[in-house]
């Protein structure tokens, strides 16, 4: 106070830090300078409490305001609708959950008499952070899968053994408990536990988190049913870690004092480790992040090159961790067949794996339709999906197969176009001979014809595209090609699949390659020339050496017309230049 006054006549004439001093001194004599930490200010869960208990800086709900603190967890509440006080001794045992314990709310006393009357039997009370929401924190049971016995007090329950599983979340474990049948008080379930908060007192560990019944997952639980408080002790066995937990009875830390000693009791112990019996190899994993053509999903090896991580870009899906189990085919360093352990979320299982490396920055991977509880059975009858096409972020050019300079002759683009002209009609005005420029409507193709013959070239009288080529493969008479354009809108594919193959021309006698382009994946359900995001027939014009003999964008009738007229031209003026 001397402090304050010392400040008030030195500032005597500053009206501002008057009127701020009168408001200080209020709130000083309102709550006796005493405040709670500012990470308590929140809602608060609690057993057996109506509703949420809400939290600020200076008043508990239902407790009363802060009046004076000692030590930093003893503190004086003055409950204005009783006129009395109450000690409250707090502990933070995590950011999301405090315990305390209280004496009854009395006539005024000081703050360690009050205190002084609570016992080591007093009750504790737990509080369980609700809003904000906490982020939940991995859960200390490493690594899964696990197996486990578990006790109700009836009886351990150990054949058939129950499953503890990891969900793509580490902060979620999944708990698929078995029924013994000389076990009286077991059943089949499976529950779901979110780690919310871990702390350590002495040498005993307390794990809180939410427990979900995931086959009864659209009924409605309450905060009492799901909150449940462990006490855990881990320790190293033959096969890797071992855990003994103890799992409370109710939405408390009441009676949990060791981990043998609880409502129901477990013991979980690794499982034969699936995860490590084999790794994808080395012409895979040596770039660790993969993406579909489209860039939708992205495909990430881990270092150890036994797991496969896939996510969506945006975000907007869980992602799925699949690892190596066992290889079945390997080819060349071009094929392997495998079985990989599938989690997506808490779901989990078995699926087949088959990978094709199409070039050194592009990869092919096709997946089984389910997922099987027996790895055995997951490559044995299962049909795969249809393929990915995968490439990576550090794409290098490749030389373009199909060399040469090709006329277009029919379009899915100018199919497009006539139907718009008929369904409309041609009243424009306009010539049907007269040049237009249409977006995706091309005269001549040129494939492998830059230095580098690494580019595919689409060209009008008006515009041109240009691709750069960084992987092809043939199979079963198809040719395919993955390119990207090399100017883009941000609105447009960044990588194209081309599927091409050759047939005879049966009007003209020649040969014509039909060719589509997919923005998606290698579709092999497109038809060439027919299908696609893009569609062309061709015919060839020549090599790409040959190209000086006529304009690269000209169809094959003006081509020749243009030759036959230069001939001309030259034997007219060959005459004059003699005289």
């Amino acid at each position: 106070m001397a402090a304050i006054l010392k400040i008030w006549r030195a500032t005597a004439g500053d009206v501002l830090l008057r009127v701020s001093l009168l408001l200080s001194l209020a709130v000083y004599s309102t709550y006796g300078g005493c405040t709670f930490p500012a990470g308590w200010t929140g809602s608060w869960f609690q057993s057996g409490a109506p509703g949420l208990i809400a939290v600020n800086t200076t008043h508990i709900q239902s407790k009363g305001e802060c009046s004076e603190a000692e030590s930093y967890d003893k503190f004086l509440l003055y409950d204005r609708s009783d006129d009395c006080y109450r000690c409250m001794v707090i502990h933070e045992k995590h950011e999301s959950v405090l315990q305390y314990k209280e004496t009854f709310c009395s006539s005024k006393a000081s703050l360690s008499s009050l205190c002084d009357t609570i016992n080591g039997d007093a009750a504790l009370n737990s509080l369980f952070r609700k809003l904000p929401p906490p982020p939940p924190q991995p859960c200390p049971f490493r690594p899964p899968p696990f197996t486990f016995t578990y006790n109700r007090g009836y009886g351990e329950c150990n054949s058939p053994p129950s499953r503890a599983e990891s969900c793509t979340d580490d902060s979620r474990l999944l708990l698929r408990y078995m029924a013994c049948p000389d076990v009286p008080g077991t059943e089949s379930n499976v529950e779901e536990l979110v780690c919310l908060a871990t702390w350590k007192e002495g040498s005993t560990r307390y794990l809180v988190g939410q427990v979900a019944q995931v086959n009864r997952r659209n009924s409605i639980a309450s905060d009492e049913d799901t909150y449940r408080c462990f006490v855990y002790k881990g320790q190293h066995s033959e096969k890797g870690m071992m855990y003994y937990i103890a799992q409370s009875g109710d939405a408390t830390c009441n009676g949990l004092s060791s981990p043998t000693d609880g409502s129901r009791t477990m013991r979980l112990t690794n499982s034969d480790d699936e995860h490590h019996r084999c790794h994808f190899p080395s012409w895979i994993v040596e770039h660790h992040k993969w993406f579909s053509l489209d860039h939708s999903h992205q495909y990430h090896f881990t270092t150890k090159n036994a797991t496969l991580k896939i996510m969506n870009e945006d975000g907007s899906s869980e992602e799925k961790r699949l690892v190596c189990h066992s290889i079945l085919e390997q080819k060349d360093k071009k094929h392997i067949k495998l079985v990989a352990h599938v989690t997506r979320g808490c779901e989990s299982g078995h699926v087949c794996l088959v990978f094709h490396r199409r070039g050194a920055h592009v990869l092919e991977l096709a997946q089984g339709a389910g997922l099987w509880d027996a790895p055995e059975d997951a490559c044995a009858t299962a049909p795969l999906a249809p393929a990915v096409t995968l490439t990576t972020t550090s794409l290098q050019p490749t030389r373009c197969p199909i060399f040469g300079r090709y006329s277009i002759v029919s379009s899915l683009a100018d199919r497009r176009r006539r139907r718009q002209q008929d369904s409309i009609g041609d009243n424009d005005g306009r010539s049907a001979a007269s040049p237009e420029c249409v977006a995706g409507v091309y005269d001549s193709v040129s494939v492998g014809c830059g230095a580098q013959q690494d580019s595919l070239e689409f060209k009008s009288h008006c515009a041109s595209t240009v691709f750069t080529c960084y992987g092809s493969w043939s199979e079963r008479g198809f040719g395919f090609l993955v390119a990207a354009p090399v100017a883009r809108a941000s609105s447009q594919p960044s990588k194209h699949c081309f599927m091409y193959t050759r047939h005879n021309d049966t009007r003209e006698g020649g040969q014509i390659l039909s060719l589509s382009a997919v923005a998606r994946s290698c579709d092999r359900s497109i038809i060439p020339g027919v299908t696609g995001d893009k569609a062309y027939n061709l015919t060839i014009n020549g090599t790409c050496e040959q190209s000086s003999k006529y304009n690269s964008y000209a169809p094959r009738p003006l081509a020749q017309a243009y030759t036959l007229l230069t001939s001309l031209l030259v034997a007219m003026a060959t005459p004059l230049a003699r005289r």
